[in-house]
């Protein structure tokens, strides 16, 4: 297998678990060992065209082919050589010692054979000196044309005439090199063709990323089920609260978890959080069953239409925050999870799911136009607000996922698929693959690892429930929950951003549901934010009939200042029991 570094190709010599050996092809010299992890980052290529005629003519060796094999005979025995530099110098000491030649010699050719390349060189003509001009032409593309300055070819001409062929007043002189020809010696060379230059020009990210030569396909990475690709993006759509839609509530985000080997979308989230919690509730819902989880949207499917349940083996990412937290530490460690983290600005990387997300919004975004859909003139003057158009709520939107995702896993067909006996649809591959117990797939109950992913925080018991953010829970446990601990205790809580219908009593490994209280079940369903909203509009009412009470209580003590102030003050004298029962008389009378 070859693979390309930094535009130079490489021959892999000798595979081992941890990594492997590899050579250059391009210029034989001491094998040197790369780590597994690093040889996933190099691409794979295509055997060089002059190593598969070699091949072709090793079926028919030369007799000094043949000698020089049998020169190096001793050294192709034991991949030792490959491996240890000084029990192979040895060797050929040796060697040379004993068949009369020189170290040097047969070290050159074992270099040779580990890279594949022929152990007799063909006699070449002697290379025509390069003329001035030539020179010229060379000097000048690989200043301006292959370098930082990123000029244009016909930039780099110009500059080539101005510093070689310019004379002291500054005027061209008659005879200069055309056009023509320093664009004809340009393509000749091979100049375009030479990654080297190209990684000059553009950098090696560029070239990974655009120009590399590419092998194989993306489904090729592993041959099992259970490697996932899993990246993020924000939809391009407003959405509005469930509780009160006139308020908007912004455009949610996206997480999938995509198989490397069938294309399956394996897991989903669709929530207004972006961190380390919605990647664990993406591989939540990977792991649950599918079924039901339509269910809770109110869609009704076969298992056969989204078959998959489990933890990958190895998730494929790029080097987000969310994705090497502590929490995903703590996960991988769990569930024996391997992670795979690509090089930055390398989406190419994992291009299923990138993919995924591109084919997802070419179904819904056509028919969602006018409904809070985000158009390409977004930015533009005039441009229509399309935070006024929508309509959609998160649950909404989240069931317009889940019929996009089984559109994408149990209808559309995969063209080229390497199984052929498998229907070439991702839940068909999916099943193929567990038929044949190809799978990488950790069994996980989905509820368990739902929970695990919550956020956790304080909370204090109260006669009402336990408490979070002005909402209260409660349920038969919390009865028994009192018989253990005393109302002002702190205990431990996990709730869900996306919910605030349930929150969990964590008690050790345990997780105890606990309910929205009756006086709270208007909110059951929302999330934390469409409660922020309405909490916000309420504490607004609150305030205004608060203002109204203390503007009334500030009226009657005005009232009875008027009145007492309008009151006449009379001597009263002495006063008994006698007199005020006569006054009383009088007043009756």
């Amino acid at each position: 297998m070859f693979i390309d570094i930094s535009g130079e190709v490489y021959r892999i010599v000798l595979k081992a678990e941890s990594g492997a050996w590899i050579i250059s092809y391009e210029n034989p010299c001491s094998p040197y060992f790369v780590s597994e992890q690093d040889l996933k980052l190099y691409p794979r290529m295509e055997p060089p065209q002059e190593y598969l005629k070699y091949i072709d003519r090793q079926k028919n060796p030369t007799e000094g082919q043949l000698k020089r094999l049998d020169l190096l005979a001793e050294l192709l025995e034991d991949e030792i050589y490959i491996m240890d530099k000084q029990i192979r110098n040895r060797k050929i000491k040796e060697l040379a010692e004993r068949e009369g030649s020189t170290g040097k010699r047969i070290q050159k050719l074992y270099f040779r054979h580990l890279a594949g390349r022929s152990l007799v060189e063909e006699r070449k003509l002697p290379e025509k000196p390069e003329t001035q001009e030539q020179k010229d032409f060379r000097w000048a593309i690989d200043t301006f044309y292959y370098s930082a300055k990123k000029m244009s070819l016909r930039s780099a001409y110009d500059m080539m005439l101005l510093s070689r062929y310019t004379d002291a007043d500054g005027h061209l002189m008659e005879e200069h090199p055309s056009w023509h020809c320093f664009r004809h010696y340009y393509y000749e060379g091979g100049y375009h063709a030479k990654s080297r230059n190209t990684i000059a020009r553009n950098g090696l990210t560029d070239y990974q990323r655009n120009k590399r030569p590419l092998f194989g396909s993306a489904m090729s990475w592993r041959d099992k089920i259970g490697a996932f690709q899993m990246d993020a993006t924000q939809a391009d759509i407003h959405l509005v609260s469930r509780l009160d839609k006139s308020a908007v509530i912004g455009r949610p985000n996206i997480y999938m978890a995509v198989d490397t080997a069938t294309q399956l979308i394996a897991g989903i989230y669709v929530g207004l959080d972006a961190g380390e919690q919605a990647v664990i509730s993406c591989l939540a819902n990977a792991a649950m069953d599918k079924v039901e989880f339509c269910r809770q949207y109110g869609i009704e499917i076969t298992q056969d239409e989204w078959p998959n349940t489990g933890l990958p083996g190895e998730i494929i990412t790029d080097k987000g925050k969310e994705f090497i937290g502590n929490r995903m530490e703590e996960l991988a460690m769990k569930y024996g999870i391997e992670f795979e983290s690509l090089p930055p600005f390398r989406p190419d990387g994992k291009s299923l799911v990138e993919k995924s997300f591109d084919l997802m919004q070419q179904k819904y975004k056509p028919a969602l136009r006018g409904k809070g859909v985000i158009e390409a003139d977004a930015q533009e003057r005039w441009a229509v607000d399309y935070r006024s158009q929508a309509v959609l709520t998160l649950e909404d939107f989240t069931k317009v996922v889940i019929h996009c995702v089984l559109y994408l896993n149990s209808c559309r067909i995969i063209q080229n698929s390497q199984v052929g006996e498998a229907t070439p649809t991702a839940a068909g591959l999916w099943k193929w693959y567990e038929d044949e117990n190809q799978s990488m797939v950790i069994p996980v109950s989905g509820e368990q690892l739902y929970q695990f992913g919550l956020p956790r925080k304080s909370a204090t018991l109260s006669r009402k429930g336990i408490g979070n953010q002005g909402l209260w829970y409660t349920g038969p446990e919390y009865k028994r929950l009192l018989e253990r601990k005393k109302v002002g205790d702190t205990i431990q809580i996990a709730y869900d951003p996306d919910n605030v219908s349930h929150v969990y009593l964590i008690e050790g490994m345990e997780y105890i549901p606990f309910e929205l209280a009756s006086y709270c079940q208007k909110y059951a369903g929302a999330t934390q934010a469409e409660y922020r909203i309405e909490k916000n509009k309420h504490r607004a009412t609150k305030q205004d009939l608060e203002r109204l009470d203390t503007e009334g209580r500030i009226k009657v003590l005005q009232s009875i200042q008027s009145i007492v102030g309008e009151a006449e003050c009379a001597d009263k004298g002495k006063i008994d029991g006698t007199v005020i029962q006569n006054n009383r008389r009088r007043e009756l009378a």
